[in-house]
């Protein structure tokens, strides 16, 4: 894919949004991960709190 191809794309995407081509592209940039799994970081997080033999609401009681 060119550029020429590439821009024509992004106004297709966009037209087909209903909003213009400058929303579209900050639309592209504020994605939002899905929340709903967990990212390797908080496994390992929450296997050292079991090791520890904490929960998160410890943590949060120590923090408050």
């Amino acid at each position: 894919m060119n550029k020429q191809e590439y821009i024509a794309s992004q106004k297709d995407c966009a037209k087909l949004l209903g909003i213009s081509l400058e929303e579209y592209n900050k639309s592209l940039k504020q994605i939002k991960s899905n929340q709903f799994f967990e990212t390797p970081s908080e496994k390992k997080q929450n296997e050292v709190l079991k090791k520890l033999g904490l929960t998160e609401k410890d943590l949060k009681k120590r923090v408050c």
